[in-house]
Order: structure tokens, then C-alpha cells, then sequence
């Protein structure tokens, strides 16, 4: 069996169109270089509960039956590429330029994924029986629903008495340069759709008309103003961003009968989702009223992607900040910052665990792309935290 470097095998696992669901080529192709070096391998599938069908992947390497396992998740679907034609390089033939490999997925996160692949297989040959396990999970579907994937395998997991007590997401974490921050929790997430009903009716007669225009600027006004706090040690402050606003158009001397709005709170660990959905709730049932009578209604909805979470800077954390100094002379920033990812599902799992990967500065764009000399150095810190742990 030919060595693939870590660049080969990023450029094999780009090279195919790993959308969200079910995708067989972009699993097996792990697979099958996991059972070669010894790795038990199980592919399941989930489906249903609202969702498509999606393939993931366990794998364990543990000789020794050790009770200590060290695991990578990633995924392996991407986000779409968008109009192909834009790109220098071809989406999927992950070319090489100027010391760049581009192709969807290059940053987020297949080269993580070849990276970590690379160093087990050097890992093995040099310790082929360690004190500890190696572990695997791998999930396309990351990127959409999450809903038949990481969330899934993980009660799969632990219904199947596979234990992790360490865990390496390979998510880009930084945001300029390879080694400069890696994340130790995550934001929580809530989306909201609000939409305000009032009275249609001519602009001359507002008295006998509601504008519903100017009941959901007031709750914007509020809720864009209010302090939820000022962040903790590791979080930044809580934050909401408006994102859409839409109202009805038919005349410019019609009050319209409705509108919506649509915004995000990305909230701290000093807040709870339930914190966050009754305040707004709370503004808009008092926006409603005047002269303490009920005017006008709402409908609002809304969608958690996660709560908040911290994971302590322990074990794995301490050994990667001492790999990166060690070999880049970079102390590595532990952070929260970003959107969220499959951690905040392995975080009910596991305590001590670390995001750590490239650089996320064109994940999800045109012309997406990795250093090579970065994906190089990730390998080399991957292999590092395998031999010190």
C-alpha cells in the first residue's frame, strides 16, 4: 500500500463531491485506509426525524483495550459550491497553486481530516501498541440539518460502550494563521422569525389603521439595544444581529397589514436558550399593548442551534498549546469565538476536548483553500499531540 502524504490525501478526499446525506465514495474512502492500519470500522446510517439519510463512520484502533481513548470527529460533506465558473481552479480537482491547494472542503474540513489520518498512520508504525485507544468519528452531515449524524452516533457510541475521553474536532479555528487560536467552547445559537400583524389603511387616517412598520422597529430598537451582558473569560458579549426585514409594498399611502423580521442571538454561557427566547417573547408581548389595550398580534418562531458550552482547558488543551509553542513558537489563543459546530453535541460526551485546524478565512468561499505549508504543520501538531498524550 503506497504512503499518502497528508497533501495526497486531501487532494483524494476533495476531489469528491461530499454534499450533506448520503455519501458513500467520501466514508468509505476513510474507511478503508482506517481498516488497513487496524482500525475496527463501522459505517452507520441513520434517516428519519424530519431529515435525509446520512452515512457516518466509527472507527477504533485500541490493542491494548486501553480505558483511555483519544478521538478526531470532522465531517466530510461541504457546502455547495456556488457557481463553478467563478473559481480559478475547478471545485473538485483540487489543483495546486502557488503553494495553495483550492477546492470546497480544502479549509473546512477534509484537509483536517487527511491531517489526522496521516498522523496515525506514522503514530502506528511507530507505536503500535500504545497505552491509549485512537478513535474516529465522521459524519456527513455537519454542514445541513445535523440531524441523523454526530448527534446520533454519539448515543450510537455510547450505547455500543465506546467511551471518549478526549476529543480533537479538526474544525478551521484561525481566523490568519495556522496555530494562533483554537476553540474551547461555543456560543449558543437562536434564529428568530417574528412577524407583526396590524390594520391596513390609508397614511392620512393613521388613527383608524395600525402599521405594524412601526410596532417591529420598536421591538428591533429594544432588543438591538439591550445589554445582555458584557462576556465572561473566554466568551465575548452576547449579541443580536437582525438579518431580514420584510413588509408588505403596495403603495406608498398604504399602511401595510403585516411585516416580519428575521435575527439571530449568539449568547454566552451566562444564558440559556429558554433565557434568551423568553425575553423576546417578553418585548414583543409588550409591544403589542397600548393604552393597555391589545392591538395588534405576533407570531414568532424560533430555532436553537445549541447552547452555549465550555470545556475547561485540560488535558488535550495543555498538550496542544505545548506542541504549537514547542514547534512554532506561537501561544495559541483558547477561544469561543465563530459559529457552531458538531462540539456542542460531543460536549454532553466529553469534557476535555479542543477544536483544532486551518485557517477559516475562505471556508464556504469561492476559491476556497489551504496552505500547503499549513497543512503540513497541522499533521506534524496532530502527530505531536498523539505521542505526548
Amino acid at each position: 500500500m503506497k504512503k499518502l502524504s497528508e497533501i495526497e490525501l486531501s487532494q483524494d478526499l476533495i476531489k469528491i463531491p461530499s454534499y450533506s446525506g448520503y455519501n458513500p465514495e467520501a466514508i468509505n474512502y476513510i474507511k478503508k485506509y482506517l481498516m488497513n492500519l487496524g482500525f475496527k470500522c463501522d459505517v452507520v446510517d441513520f434517516e428519519g426525524d424530519g431529515s435525509y439519510k446520512v452515512n457516518n463512520l466509527h472507527a477504533i484502533y485500541n490493542p491494548n483495550n486501553s480505558k483511555e481513548i483519544l478521538y478526531f470527529a470532522g465531517h466530510t460533506d461541504i457546502v455547495h459550491e456556488g457557481d463553478a465558473e467563478s473559481w480559478k481552479f475547478k471545485p473538485f480537482e483540487a489543483q495546486i497553486d502557488n503553494n495553495k491547494l483550492y477546492g470546497r472542503g480544502a479549509s473546512d474540513m477534509k484537509c483536517a481530516i487527511a491531517c489526522f489520518m496521516r498522523a496515525v498512520a506514522e503514530f502506528i508504525e511507530l507505536n503500535p501498541n500504545p497505552n491509549f485507544g485512537i478513535g474516529f468519528l465522521i459524519t456527513n452531515d455537519e454542514e445541513s440539518d445535523s440531524v441523523n449524524g454526530t448527534k446520533k452516533m454519539l448515543k450510537w457510541m455510547q450505547d455500543n460502550n465506546y467511551k471518549i475521553t478526549s476529543c480533537l474536532v479538526g474544525e478551521p479555528t484561525n481566523p490568519n494563521k495556522f496555530g494562533e487560536m483554537m476553540k474551547i467552547g461555543r456560543r449558543g445559537s437562536v434564529s428568530f422569525n417574528l412577524k407583526v400583524t396590524g390594520k391596513q389603511g390609508h397614511v392620512a387616517y393613521p388613527d383608524i389603521a395600525l402599521n405594524p412598520n412601526s410596532i417591529m422597529v420598536n421591538i428591533l430598537r429594544i432588543l438591538n439595544d439591550h445589554k445582555f451582558d458584557e462576556g465572561t473569560e473566554y466568551f465575548d458579549a452576547t449579541n443580536l444581529e437582525v438579518t431580514a426585514i420584510e413588509s408588505q409594498n403596495i403603495g406608498g399611502n398604504v399602511i401595510p397589514n403585516h411585516i416580519s423580521a428575521n435575527f439571530n442571538v449568539r449568547f454566552n454561557d451566562k444564558h440559556s436558550s429558554n433565557d434568551i427566547i423568553e425575553l423576546v417573547q417578553y418585548v414583543c408581548n409588550k409591544s403589542m399593548i397600548k393604552n393597555n389595550i391589545v392591538e395588534s398580534k405576533f407570531d414568532l418562531q424560533y430555532r436553537v442551534s445549541g447552547e452555549s458550552f465550555l470545556c475547561q482547558p485540560n488535558k488535550i488543551a495543555k498538550i496542544a498549546q505545548k506542541v504549537i509553542l514547542e514547534n512554532y513558537n506561537i501561544k495559541t489563543e483558547l477561544s469561543t469565538t465563530g459559529g457552531t459546530s458538531d462540539a456542542r453535541f460531543i460536549k454532553s460526551y466529553c469534557s476535555d476536548m479542543i477544536e483544532l485546524g486551518l485557517v477559516n478565512k475562505t471556508a464556504h468561499k469561492i476559491d476556497e483553500y489551504s496552505e500547503i505549508d499549513e497543512i503540513i504543520q497541522l499533521k506534524k501538531v496532530y502527530l505531536e499531540i498523539l505521542k505526548k498524550y
